[in-house]
């Protein structure tokens, strides 16, 4: 049960990861709309 249990929680987290990755890339560019661009 263990190892299903960890295999549940780490999907999550990279899920985590990503959107604040995503909100960051979001907030970056409306920072400096210029890189936008790029």
């Amino acid at each position: 049960m263990v190892p299903s249990d960890v295999s549940d929680k780490t999907p999550s987290a990279l899920l985590l990861v990503a959107r604040l990755h995503v909100d960051l890339c979001r907030l970056a560019s409306a920072m400096c709309p210029a890189r936008a661009a790029f």
